[in-house]
């Protein structure tokens, strides 16, 4: 490109911390994507196609934003089967590049079979992304940010666990904000004063006033991984209802995804096709049998109810709806099913969520 790289990448949730880390510590230019608003929400939807689904039009926005504050090198994952988000970035860069917008483009995919294809081709994405980077660098650029992945998720199930147990009405989500801003500025290069950070942070929720509570309602969430992780985008479900006095847990993090999608794909895959072979015999792509796993799992741990939350239009979760129906009624566990577009209004969302509770 001639130009010195500055790379942005897809937010979601506060997994941005992480990977801003990852990026200080290599040394190179970042620009992270702003939140949601309704300046990059009507930019995605004017340019996007009208059939694809909530998060490509979110994203588009995002990317739009940051090339127009001079980000040249976009990151995003790739993907394969029945989801289109394999597909997302090959459209989204022939979109951009319409408007005129000059930049490069790297997918990170993980490599499976056939070996022979796949190996070479993460190769080059690793070495167009970190370039001759010595393995130490590399090394401690992703400890560190693995370290402030699994912090920032110690910190945000605490926030949840501790809201609808405050006596203090809004004092979590205050402190909240302080604690991952003291681990958001901890840097990426020096492990001991993450470390250090994150035992600061930590103090500061742990001395929220609050009473324990063992008798709260209990909500799992499941769904397309982009919208239960993004609180942005999924209007902060997690946080109303904690705020209605519910226990809410959500069955996706950046950690089990990495765990269950990578590290253990195979042994989590068994087991998962295994648990809902009653109801589905085939791989629907997506988070689609996930949610209809978890859903399962949430029965068995005891769980009062599940909400399932996915954008409009994504293949995958709408075939595990209608899935999830049976399951509801087989399990006896009560079913709220929500999805999000460009025109879902908060009113109508936190009244729904209130007759559920």
């Amino acid at each position: 490109m001639g130009k010195r790289p500055i790379y942005s990448f897809p937010r979601m949730g506060y997994s941005y911390v992480a990977f801003k880390s990852f990026f200080e510590a290599m040394g190179k230019d970042l620009i992270v994507p702003p939140p949601k608003s309704q300046e990059v929400l009507e930019l995605g939807v004017r340019y996007s196609p009208e059939d694809m689904c909530f998060p490509f039009k979110i994203l588009l926005g995002q990317y739009i934003k940051v090339l127009e504050q001079g980000a040249n090198v976009l990151i995003s994952l790739g993907g394969y089967g029945p989801c289109r988000f394999g597909y997302y970035m090959a459209l989204h860069e022939e979109i951009l590049k319409d408007l005129g917008y000059e930049f490069d483009v790297i997918t990170i995919e993980s490599p499976a079979s056939p070996w022979s294809m796949s190996l070479p081709k993460f190769f080059h994405m690793l070495y167009d992304l970190l370039g001759f980077s010595s393995p130490f660098k590399v090394y401690n650029a992703g400890r560190n940010a693995t370290y402030k992945m699994l912090f920032v998720e110690q910190l945000e199930r605490k926030m949840y666990y501790l809201i609808p147990r405050e006596l203090h009405k809004g004092q979590t989500e205050k402190t909240f904000e302080k604690a991952l801003d003291i681990l958001d500025k901890a840097g990426g290069t020096n492990f001991k004063k993450i470390k250090e950070a994150f035992i600061e942070a930590n103090s500061l929720m742990d001395s929220i006033p609050h009473v324990e509570n063992d008798n709260l309602i209990k909500i799992g969430i499941v769904g397309e991984i982009y919208m239960v992780l993004d609180h942005d985008n999924n209007l902060d479900i997690e946080k109303k209802l904690a705020n209605m006095g519910v226990d809410v847990d959500r069955s996706l993090w950046v950690s089990s995804w990495t765990l269950h999608r990578i590290l253990y794909r195979k042994k989590h895959r068994d087991h998962m096709m295994k648990l809902i072979k009653p109801y589905l015999g085939e791989f629907i792509g997506g988070d689609g049998q996930e949610s209809i796993m978890n859903a399962i799992l949430y029965k068995q741990k005891g769980y009062d109810g599940v909400i399932h939350i996915l954008p409009f239009g994504c293949l995958p979760e709408v075939s595990a709806k209608e899935i999830l129906t049976n399951v509801s009624h087989d399990y006896d566990i009560p079913l709220l099913s929500l999805s999000f577009d460009e025109q879902t209004g908060e009113a109508g969302f936190i009244t729904r969520l209130e007759a559920f509770v």
